[in-house]
């Protein structure tokens, strides 16, 4: 008997050295160790992160009536000490601890996951900081015990610069751009733009949108939000009521535009659909564009740097794969992105991810825009990758 917690505890503390072999990887190349809140402001995670991490919260209300969660993450806490330390200069942090998002499949012990990871913040050369957060996650995975991994990699900034050399209009870029994380939305918003919406909604909405494009927006956002009470319909999926009247507006705006012409449908399709070796990705990239009459020459030119900047590190990309369409998940995400794998397990492999987030400081409270990168690995999925028993 007086082995049993002894046996029980082995596990645990594998996984403690392994954490703990991470987070000096970390620490040795400068970043400093920071110890964010457990608890977070709900908000913060609502109107910045994507919809799979709204759905799995854990929200509540303190004493005082403010709406708290428990950290799904640690990336956004970091940035948030980052702010509260005044500085908008360059900054190493990294971290490790636990986080809570809700699993409905699985077993309420799993609800809560080990996250180590680092940021990276202010760093004016991008592509350099991106290779250095690669190259780091990679030799922290290692040091947790996982030598054998693929490396799936994105660019969210190559979708911007495309859709700002479509001739559309700019109403529609900004949707493109706003829903590029939505890949199933994103899908349903380009038909519509194709069709004028008429393949979706049909003659049922037809009459309620007709009167919405009738009214200014803060009337019709009145409407809609008096249609919805009558009616009894809370928002559902963390959507507000005046984001509900927007996307309502947008169609009724929709049904009054030209349409999206098949040949800019087809280019945005076929732009999504690329996956290909490192060393074969920006000029298939440009091939396709440049037969559409569109040049996204300094972005490439910028990925192009970064994989060589990536292979300077040490990171050998013959088995690394880029995929224009990934990425899509974090809403806060603007640029280069990527994630590590245990050697061909495919997505279900996945075991550290991270990339660029240009924008998230200034949409919490920054007063200008700060560059950002960092990476977070899932100590439980990188303790199965390895053998170990969680």
């Amino acid at each position: 008997m007086s082995s049993t917690p002894a046996t029980m505890s082995e596990p645990r503390r594998a996984r403690e050295g392994m954490a703990a072999a991470m987070r000096a990887v970390f620490e040795k190349s400068g970043f400093a160790y920071v110890e964010p809140p457990l608890l977070q402001p709900a908000e913060v995670f609502l109107d910045r992160s994507g919809e799979d991490i709204r759905r799995r919260l854990y929200v509540f209300s303190d004493p005082g009536g403010r709406e708290l969660c428990l950290r799904p993450d640690l990336t956004i806490p970091t940035c948030r000490l980052y702010l509260e330390g005044g500085s908008a200069g360059e900054a190493r942090l990294c971290y490790s601890g636990p986080v809570f998002r809700f699993e409905p499949s699985a077993s309420s012990k799993s609800a809560e996951f080990v996250q180590t990871g680092a940021e990276f913040f202010g760093g004016a050369d991008a592509e350099a900081a991106d290779a250095e957060m690669l190259a780091l996650t990679a030799d922290a995975v290692r040091a947790g015990g996982l030598g054998d991994f693929d490396i799936e990699m994105g660019d969210l900034a190559l979708f911007d610069a495309l859709v700002d050399a479509l001739d559309i209009p700019a109403g529609w870029r900004s949707r493109l751009k706003r829903h590029f994380w939505r890949p199933a939305y994103f899908k349903e918003l380009v038909t519509r733009l194709t069709t004028n919406g008429a393949t979706v909604g049909g003659d049922a909405q037809a009459g309620l949108l007709a009167a919405l494009g009738a009214l200014d927006e803060a009337s019709a956002k009145r409407v809609i939000a008096d249609v919805l009470d009558l009616a009894g319909i809370a928002p559902v999926g963390g959507r507000s009521i005046a984001e509900i009247a927007e996307r309502f507006l947008e169609r009724a705006a929709d049904a009054n535009t030209a349409p999206l012409s098949r040949e800019t449908a087809d280019l945005i399709g076929a732009f999504l659909s690329l996956s290909l070796a490192p060393k074969d990705a920006a000029k298939a990239i440009r091939d396709l564009t440049e037969a559409a009459g569109i040049s996204i020459g300094r972005e490439l030119a910028a990925l192009e740097r970064r994989f060589e900047l990536i292979e300077k590190k040490g990171v050998d990309l013959s088995r690394a794969r880029f995929q224009t369409g990934f990425g899509r998940t974090l809403e806060y995400y603007t640029g280069f992105v990527f994630e590590l794998r245990a050697a061909g397990k495919g997505p279900e492999g996945a075991v550290a991810g991270g990339g660029r987030y240009d924008g998230l400081l200034q949409s919490l409270g920054a007063s200008a825009r700060i560059p950002a990168v960092g990476c977070a690995i899932t100590l439980e999925r990188l303790a199965g990758a390895t053998g170990e028993v969680r």
